[in-house]
């Protein structure tokens, strides 16, 4: 009995502690679940079950004499349809904000990554702009950089300028004569029902087939909210590399629009286009869904997306935030053909 009431008295020890150590900790999380119909416009045509970029972070605060805030995160993938993901594998950083704006080092989005947000409603979801933004052939620019220094200005009067720098974005220390370094940097401005970001990313990068190069890009996203009902944006990007004997350049743009059909429903549609130098590699984004929103932390969607490629491109538009990215691994073969995707989702933040 008595070893009985010491186990207990330990146990309660032990879960109290760690309450008080935690006392400005914030537990958050987002569990992202979709049921899909994809279809490569050849040969592969499933159901399938994906988690997309449902996560589960950590996260607190404390400020300190003169208005000085400590900060840290520590954030997760969670694949609810799988067997997990690792740790911290999403935006875990720590650092410091006061007036003067905020600084902080570790692993997360760039602020190129992030000026997308204004014209990408499908966000984590079939149609994302990622689809067509983000490929090999042209540069995978939405990323997160490791090993990063990031500092943002207060906002003023609605303008705020960010910059991120990565002295070794591949391994955990910068050898000599690094070739894997990396910046990016935005400016944006928002004003009432008006959202705009300009964007600029450069990557050194020392390839697994030993061949360096430079990547490049400008970005810009623009949002405005014509009515109260009814939000119209608009994207461009330019991406430009060395590698191949000419090199690769490529343009994306296109439209976005959401409408409130009522209180509690939306309905989004985008087209986005790429234009590229490579021979026959264009391909056309479209999608189109519906979103009903039990309140902000709640909603479910069904969305209907399609990737139309030239000759030589075989993207699709699932393959971006999702569990379910079936591949040329898969037996996937979309080149030259119509990618489509149907799903049905349920988006719950905690």
């Amino acid at each position: 009995m008595q070893h009985k009431k010491l186990i207990a008295a330990m146990v309660a020890a032990g879960l109290s502690m760690p309450a008080l150590a935690v006392a400005d900790m914030t537990i958050y999380g987002r569990a992202h679940l979709s049921a899909d119909i994809l279809d490569d416009g050849n040969d592969y045509n499933e159901f399938n079950v994906s988690s997309n970029s449902s996560r589960l972070g950590f996260k607190g605060e404390r400020t300190f004499a003169d208005g000085l805030t400590a900060m840290f995160q520590i954030e997760q993938e969670i694949n609810y349809d799988t067997s997990g993901s690792s740790w911290a594998s999403r935006d875990t950083f720590a650092g410091l904000k006061g007036d003067w704006g905020m600084l902080r080092i570790g692993k997360f989005d760039t602020p190129f990554k992030l000026a997308r947000g204004p014209a990408n409603f499908f966000g984590d979801q079939a149609g994302d702009l990622r689809n067509i933004t983000r490929t090999n052939d042209h540069g995978r620019f939405d990323e997160r950089f490791n090993n990063s220094i990031h500092y943002r200005t207060p906002s003023l009067s609605g303008l705020v300028w960010d910059i991120q720098y990565s002295n070794e974005n591949g391994g955990s220390s910068t050898v000599e004569d690094a070739k894997n370094k990396a910046v990016s940097t935005s400016l944006g401005y928002s004003n009432g029902p008006f959202n705009v970001v300009v964007a600029y990313e450069s990557q050194d990068i020392y390839s697994t087939d030993n061949y360096d190069y430079t990547a490049d890009a400008w970005r810009l996203a623009a949002a405005y909210r014509i009515t109260p009902d009814f939000r119209l944006a608009g994207f461009y990007q330019q991406t430009e590399n060395t590698r191949g004997v000419e090199g690769q350049e490529a343009d994306v743009f296109g439209i976005a629009g959401q409408y409130r059909i009522s209180p509690s429903v939306y309905l989004n549609a985008h087209w986005f286009t790429l234009d590229s130098d490579l021979e026959k590699r264009d391909a056309n984004l479209y999608a189109i869904g519906l979103e009903y929103r039990v309140d902000s932390a709640l909603r479910f969607y069904g969305n209907l997306a399609f990737m139309d490629n030239d000759d030589n491109s075989s993207l699709t538009p699932w393959g971006a935030a999702r569990s379910a990215t079936p591949s040329a691994a898969e037996g996937v073969n979309a080149r030259g053909e119509t990618a489509t995707a149907f799903s049905l989702g349920m988006r719950y933040d905690f």
